[in-house]
């Protein structure tokens, strides 16, 4: 690995004043806690973000089945966190656990005896957290119910003590112990390898959110090691002293990464109604409309307690659904559906388990995915187009 004097001199002052863990079970409940939802065991304020907000899913899928809206959006290169795609394309990534850099995570006890215990959420606010690098797949896990897994936890030397945390974390003491936790965008010799944690705006002295060359937490008094850039060294120019190499950091690609993800759903969801196939002989439909209408009244009430808060409803009704009546689960489900559409099969054993809005569960779609699945095999969503056999799994906690 290469690395200038520049970034050792800075990483050498890093690691005197900061302690660093790396942590592969992070709550996702810590997201409510650092964004000050009310409920701090559900994720209702972020489902209502994902789904009814002007660039959310019910809006925004509609727009993507004209394939010009599509193209005038991929020249425009626009990168924000809330658009449905960008949200989509990372919620996909979480599930297929194919993040390429870990999530920053910086820590401040309110009290000099505070205690953090990531297995009693009791405790989650007796310390002052922010995310930065990585507040989009905080908000992902949120809303997948899922842990993160590939996480830098900081803590200023200053604040830190022994016992803060009871969960027992990786330490990272040098920075020679860094550089496997990000993925380069193709396979390099590690002895080629360039990272750059200096930031290239550190000249900016309007930057309050960047202190000794890089992402600063003001609230939490951390540096955190945010990579700039990453390159592959292909040749180095003795003469005048310079290093040429190529960036292989995967977030030059995100754009194009969100696009790709996004391709041929809205046009598959639409192809077909999307139909629900139970051995139920109860009313499925009409548990999942007042699945539907409890959520939209949670959304209006978060509208009500949020004043600068937009929610939109109106695009609902183009999102009806069917419910077919089997004796047992299809062998073919895709040939049941005209291998056409997405078709969702629910064992009428776990049917009142569901707490989701049924269409939340196309979020474990992709054009190139043919299911996603419970382990139980009691619930699971099929790209009736796709004719491959790749599968993901519905980790449990996203439904109940």
């Amino acid at each position: 690995m290469l690395i200038n004097k520049k970034n050792e001199e800075f990483l050498d002052l890093f690691f005197k004043k900061h302690k660093l863990f790396f942590c592969d079970d992070f709550p996702w409940q810590f997201f409510n806690y650092e964004n000050g939802t009310i409920d701090k065991n559900q994720n209702t304020n972020v489902r209502a973000d994902y789904l009814f907000s002007k660039y959310g899913f019910f809006r925004e899928t509609l727009k993507e089945r004209d394939i010009n809206y599509i193209n005038k959006e991929r020249k425009k290169r626009l990168d924000y966190t809330y658009y449905h795609r960008q949200r989509r394309y990372i919620v996909q990534e979480l599930i297929d656990d194919n993040f390429f850099n870990p999530t920053h995570h910086s820590f401040k006890p309110r009290e000099i005896d505070s205690i953090i215990d990531f297995y009693d959420i009791e405790t989650f606010d007796n310390a002052k957290l922010v995310t930065h690098p990585g507040h989009t797949r905080f908000q992902s896990s949120c809303f997948l119910r899922k842990n993160l897994n590939k996480c830098l936890v900081y803590v200023n030397k200053e604040h830190y003590r022994d016992d803060l945390f009871t969960k027992q974390m990786k330490e990272i003491k040098n920075y020679s112990e860094l550089f496997d936790y990000w993925k380069p965008l193709k396979n390099v010799k590690k002895e080629n390898l360039r990272f750059d944690f200096i930031s290239p705006n550190y000249v900016d002295p309007i930057r309050i959110d960047i202190k000794n060359g890089t992402k600063y937490h003001k609230q939490t008094e951390c540096n955190v090691l945010k990579l700039w850039d990453y390159y592959d060294i292909t040749e180095v120019d003795k003469e005048k002293n310079i290093i040429k190499g190529q960036s292989i950091l995967h977030s030059t690609r995100y754009i194009d990464y969100a696009f790709d993800s996004s391709e041929q759903i809205a046009d598959i969801l639409f192809e077909k109604k999307l139909t629900i196939y139970t051995n139920s002989k109860d009313d499925v439909k009409l548990y999942f409309k007042l699945i539907r209408n409890n959520l939209v009244h949670s959304a209006k009430k978060i509208i009500e307690k949020k004043k600068h808060t937009q929610y939109f409803f109106d695009e609902l009704k183009y999102y009806d659904f069917d419910v077919v009546v089997v004796d047992e689960k299809p062998k073919n489900i895709s040939e049941l559906n005209s291998n056409k559409g997405f078709a969702i099969w629910i064992d009428k054993s776990i049917l009142y388990d569901i707490k989701r809005e049924i269409y939340e569960f196309t979020f474990f779609t992709r054009k190139d995915i043919k299911s996603a699945e419970t382990k139980d095999g009691k619930i699971s969503i099929t790209n009736c187009r796709y004719t491959g056999n790749e599968k993901w799994n519905i980790n449990k906690e996203f439904y109940l």
